[in-house]
């Protein structure tokens, strides 16, 4: 078996591994990323994205006079997110990300070379006017095709001079632990079948929820909405709940893994990227089509997808 050491682990070539691997390499810690899809699609699932991100109080919103603030931010996110005010960490989540996505995430994709396109769209709004109060979806130029592509840029250049390993085709078959602490992770390269076994101190999962898992979305359905009987998944397959369940089995808490992100509409993708893959039919404004009777007046749904792109 094949033997590698990191300071920090970090499972899952989305965005999220892909950023997280390169904070990590900045602060001057040895990396070994695990990915389970090719070389070519490293990236996840904003290889094919459209780029939209909700920011707030953005240099873009102020030149279009659009009134914003991490106050007015936050009072949306708890009314039309449905938080409940004890739940301190969602809440403490909600208020830190209105209060620093400009800086963290606007200011910082503007300086690793990314734009905006001009035009901050109204989307989420809710039905009745109970989501977004104002507009506040900013567009990343050549969409998050292009963001991906920097990001994996970024982390090669960070990695250089062998602080970084990438492992493609890997899947991690267990979280291992020394001593009651985090000790690594046992993989298994899927192209050749090797064992690998990758030490470290600090392992991060970033595989995506569990969407990508029919029968994992069925069992996590919230109870009181009624269940689609049937799908379109426009989340990636690999994102199937399996690790947040070996994390679990470690004594980490999940929590809210129902709270999933999911559209009423869709179409099966033209170009699939997987069996089942489905393309969202939202527009803008809202997730249905009404006149002022409140009557529908759009398509019927014929599907519900998730996480669709």
């Amino acid at each position: 078996m094949a033997s590698l050491q990191a300071d920090v682990v970090v499972v899952g070539g989305g965005l999220a591994g892909i950023v997280t691997a390169l904070e990590a390499l900045r602060a001057g810690q040895r990396v070994v990323l695990l990915d389970r899809d090719t070389p070519r699609r490293f990236g996840g699932l904003a290889r094919w994205a459209f780029g939209g991100m909700a920011l707030v109080d953005t240099p873009l919103q102020r030149r279009r006079r659009i009134q914003d603030s991490p106050e007015r931010a936050f009072a949306d996110w708890m009314r039309f997110g449905e938080l409940d005010p004890q739940d301190r960490h969602a809440v403490a989540w909600a208020r830190h990300y209105v209060e620093r996505s400009c800086p963290d995430v606007h200011d910082w994709l503007r300086a690793h070379g990314l734009g905006f396109m001009p035009a901050v769209n109204w989307v989420e709004r809710g039905r009745a006017g109970e989501g977004n109060s104002v507009p506040r979806y900013h567009i990343v130029w050549g969409t998050a095709h292009a963001l991906a592509l920097r990001m994996i840029a970024a982390l090669r250049e960070a990695g250089s001079g062998g602080r970084l390993v990438l492992l493609h085709r890997h899947r991690v078959l267990a979280l291992e632990q020394a001593g009651g602490r985090m000790a690594g992770v046992r993989a298994v390269d899927e192209a050749s079948g090797a064992a690998v076994q990758v030490a470290g101190a600090a392992v991060v999962i970033a595989s995506g929820g569990l969407n990508g898992d029919p029968a994992e979305l069925r069992r996590n359905w919230p109870p009181d909405r009624p269940l689609p009987a049937h799908f379109l998944n426009g989340a990636h397959p690999f994102a199937d709940g399996a690790l947040q369940h070996a994390a679990a089995a470690l004594g980490a808490r999940i929590v809210r893994a129902g709270e999933m992100w999911n559209y009423a509409a869709g179409i099966p993708h033209p170009f699939p990227h997987f069996p089942g893959h489905g393309l969202s039919l939202i527009p803008c404004k809202s997730a249905l089509w009404l006149d002022a009777s409140g009557r529908r007046i759009g398509p019927e749904p014929l599907v519900t997808g998730f996480d669709t792109h």
